[in-house]
């Protein structure tokens, strides 16, 4: 309470708190702001690497490429390495040679066979693509930057690729199907625009009102992709990072722990206790990691510090006022 000069006391003013950037009435100042946040995450967990389900990889500032598997993988042994982003441009060249072949030896280009769509629910329909541009009375819907038709990723039948991107001009983030669109739903009308129609899944229609990050979207796509269904969609492939150079598996290894901690601690998920053991087991691993680089080839001798046995720490007096 503060004091008056006649001696009476006034009421304290309340302090105002921060907004948060991320929640209330989103104004165009609060869309900059989220859609800035969003994009600075996409960067950060685009370049985490040795997850067991999906792969990712960056394309520009605005476009994330994720490479899901279609199906787990039963059988014993170490999972089948989803290909990278060289090995996918070397599988398109193949590809487009054999298409190339085939045609010349038909005579005639291949047409893709349109069917109708019976599912209607993973697309945004043509009219709310339109609504949300603010260029309904122009035809204009929600194309990516780089269209299907001229796409250079590799069509491999057991992945599917998707485009996750935030552009500037749409005001918030949209997902593309980029390779086996029959798949995911059934063309209908033009191949070209249906295939360049972004996904109608529930974290990017709840961006505007909800604090939804990027993993979230990531989540919701393997969730969609994968059959059966993964229990932890962000399950980590230790046979990855025990195959790294030790310098590299120290980086990767602390990169991946730094993002499961982040996932954790956005909010709670079904999945969090799996999260939590496997970040403890990869921790465990990246000071391992972490000892074998102090004892390596690459760490200078000028540097290295004497180890220090458990029992030695024990010993150690501690001081009063700890």
């Amino acid at each position: 309470m503060a004091q008056r000069k006649d001696g009476a006391t006034a009421p304290s003013q309340p302090t105002s708190q921060p907004a948060s950037p991320t929640k209330g009435p989103l104004t165009e100042e609060r869309r900059k702001m989220k859609m800035a946040l969003f994009l600075a995450d996409q960067l950060r967990v685009g370049c985490v690497k040795g997850f067991k389900y999906f792969r990712m990889y960056l394309r520009g500032r605005e476009e994330l490429i994720v490479t899901i598997r279609n199906e787990q993988q039963t059988r014993a042994g170490p999972p089948t390495p989803i290909p990278d982003q060289a090995q996918q441009h070397q599988m398109y060249l193949q590809q487009q040679q054999q298409q190339l072949l085939q045609q010349q030896q038909a005579g005639r280009p291949r047409v893709a066979s349109n069917s109708i769509d019976d599912s209607g629910t993973l697309q945004v329909t043509s009219r709310t693509q339109k609504r949300l541009t603010g260029f309904e009375y122009a035809g204009a819907g929600l194309p990516p930057a780089s269209p299907a038709e001229r796409e250079t990723l590799a069509v491999d039948a057991k992945y599917t690729n998707f485009l996750i991107a935030a552009y500037a001009r749409y005001g918030g983030p949209y997902v593309w199907v980029r390779s086996n669109h029959e798949r995911m739903f059934k063309l209908g009308g033009d191949p070209s625009a249906n295939r360049d129609s972004p996904l109608k899944l529930r974290s990017t229609n709840a961006w505007t009102t909800n604090d939804v990050k990027v993993w979230d979207v990531i989540a919701e796509l393997v969730d969609i992709c994968m059959q059966p269904p993964a229990s932890n969609p962000f399950a980590i492939d230790m046979n990855y990072f025990e195959s790294l150079p030790i310098l590299e598996a120290v980086m990767t290894s602390g990169a991946m722990v730094h993002f499961m901690q982040r996932v954790l601690d956005s909010c709670r998920h079904t999945y969090d206790k799996q999260i939590m053991e496997e970040m403890t087991q990869l921790l465990v691993r990246h000071y391992e990691f972490l000892a074998e680089l102090r004892d390596s080839e690459l760490f200078p001798d000028r540097v290295r510090r004497p180890r220090v046995s458990m029992s030695e720490v024990e010993d150690i007096p501690v001081p009063d006022y700890l």
